[in-house]
């Protein structure tokens, strides 16, 4: 997978990159065909499983859908954890902003220093997630972080994955400052979130100086493990990537892993920042 990663730390880097425009096109192609991947074959990069993708209408979605079939795994999580993979060693101290998911239950059967966290302070809702964490595997009490105040000491973790979840963040900013202050030199950031690939983010919703939400678009909900519904602030643009270095992260830069042989098709932007020391 990382032979074929397509990396770009500017909107200029990436603009009119032909190896990137022969795989969207390539993929594009692909998923929309009548019964969209019918009968394409991939193998797990997690869990190392065969999948053979059914027969469906309409188009394959090649980020949250073409699931492994054994593990369960989407093709954006099957993309950052390998990619974690990469930027890790075992005994690594590992944080991610999620708890309560297959994902937390992948990384905490093998890194024994990874630490999640929810930002839920109920505490009858964070049993409920740690019931459904058991369910899949894991273990432990759900922890309460608010990712803009973390608790963690300062350049103590070798990684923080913030997957889906900076889009939730009223102040990603903050959130991002306080990323770089618990890496230590050399830690590296690896997040998703919507991304348009356009050159600005767009600001769907904010909080008032009362604290209060302000709609600036149709509000967008996105669910969470336990069935709740989430309001979206923003989908990123390229200068996301000026915002992560403001923060104390300078090397920053959106990356594309590719390998249809693993099910990654077009479209798994990540983005993949290192504090330098």
């Amino acid at each position: 997978m990382n032979q074929a990663l397509l990396r770009f730390d500017d909107l200029a880097a990436r603009k009119d990159d032909p190896a990137l425009f022969a795989r969207w096109l390539f993929s594009g192609s692909l998923a929309e065909r009548p019964h969209g991947l019918d009968g394409m074959q991939f193998r797990c990069s997690l869990c190392m499983a065969v999948t053979r993708m059914a027969r469906r209408e309409g188009v394959e979605d090649l980020r949250e859908g073409m699931p492994c079939a054994t593990c369960g795994m989407s093709a954006r999580l099957r993309s950052c954890l390998a990619m974690l993979g990469t930027l890790v060693e075992p005994s690594d101290r590992i944080y991610i902003t999620e708890q309560g998911t297959p994902a937390f239950a992948w990384l905490q059967a093998r890194y024994p220093h990874v630490r999640g966290s929810e930002f839920e302070p109920d505490a009858d809702r964070r049993a409920a997630l740690a019931a459904y964490l058991e369910s899949l595997g894991g273990h432990g009490p759900i922890e309460f972080q608010d990712v803009t105040r973390l608790d963690m000491a300062d350049d103590s973790l070798h990684a923080v994955a913030c997957f889906d979840v900076l889009e939730h963040v009223p102040d990603y900013r903050a959130a991002l400052r306080e990323f770089a202050r618990v890496l230590r030199a050399g830690g590296h950031l690896l997040a998703t979130f919507p991304f348009t690939d356009g050159p600005d983010t767009v600001v769907r919703a904010s909080l008032s100086p009362q604290g209060e939400v302000v709609h600036h678009m149709e509000p967008e909900y996105h669910g969470d493990p336990v069935g709740g519904a989430v309001l979206c602030f923003q989908h990123f643009g390229w200068d996301v990537l000026a915002a992560v270095r403001e923060a104390g992260l300078a090397h920053a830069e959106m990356v594309m892993p590719w390998s249809p042989e693993h099910g990654l098709l077009y479209g798994n932007w990540m983005l993949l920042a290192r504090k330098t020391g």
